[in-house]
């Protein structure tokens, strides 16, 4: 067999088709030793063709680099990233101990856990899912995730919907408090004027970085504060839904 970094190499965007198809051929007999070379090797440029190797090699084959593939989704603009999530999404069981792990260790990379419930979880079965009500419960304390989460344990019924709105209830509140705490601690701040202020001295001096610097306090308020007027809307969305079902 043809070495394998070189098989590798031949997987960039910019190799002929017919020969990028060959080494993909080829890279079917690569050993269970070899595989974690194909985990987003090299550059991004690389990355479509190695998932199309990884596809094809399918599973059990890829059981060994289960974990490196789950991370493949940490962020689904990353080049295979399309290809990959269906995949995991139908090999189903096995899956389950490797997000158990993310959901365990990793919860504060909110991005990750987001896609897992998009590409993933709100496409598994009720069976899947009860798998995974333990680490579920635990998310629901959390904002978008906590949220993501109480929605799949409603629609798989394991909570009833007016728990969910209970609960729905609750983070509201919460999330209303912690707005009017926020005015409290950093009265007369106008978010409006602030990102006007910006985008003028953005457009006529460049100086935005400068800008930035100077208004770091006001930024990071303006900033907490769109986030959880925005996680209202999010919950407040999900409530309507629940009711709606009733």
């Amino acid at each position: 067999m043809e070495d394998i970094q070189a098989l590798i190499q031949k997987l960039d965007w910019d190799t002929p088709a017919a020969e990028q198809a060959e080494a993909i051929h080829k890279l079917q007999d690569i050993r269970d030793e070899q595989l974690h070379l194909l985990l987003q090797p090299l550059g991004k440029e690389y990355w479509d063709g190695a998932a199309e190797v990884i596809v094809k090699l399918g599973y059990p084959r890829v059981k060994p680099i289960l974990p490196g593939l789950l991370e493949w989704i940490q962020d689904m603009n990353w080049p295979g990233s399309r290809r990959i999530a269906p995949f995991l999404r139908e090999i189903g069981d096995p899956l389950i101990p490797y997000i158990q792990d993310v959901f365990r260790n990793q919860s504060q990379d909110e991005e990750w856990m987001y896609w897992i419930f998009e590409v993933i979880l709100d496409h598994w079965s009720p069976e899947q899912i009860a798998q995974l009500q333990e680490e579920l419960i635990r998310l629901t304390a959390g904002g978008t995730i906590g949220l993501k989460a109480l929605r799949i344990l409603w629609v798989h019924q394991i909570y009833s919907g007016e728990a969910v709105q209970l609960l729905l209830e609750d983070k509201k509140q919460r999330a209303l408090a912690e707005i009017v705490e926020l005015d409290n601690v950093h009265p007369g701040i106008d978010c409006e004027a602030l990102e006007r202020g910006f985008r003028e001295v953005s457009a006529q001096f460049g100086l935005s970085k400068s800008y930035m610097e100077q208004h770091r306090e006001e930024f990071s308020f303006c900033y907490q504060k769109s986030s959880l007027h925005d996680l209202v809307s999010e919950i407040e969305e999900l409530a309507n839904e629940v009711r709606q079902t009733h």
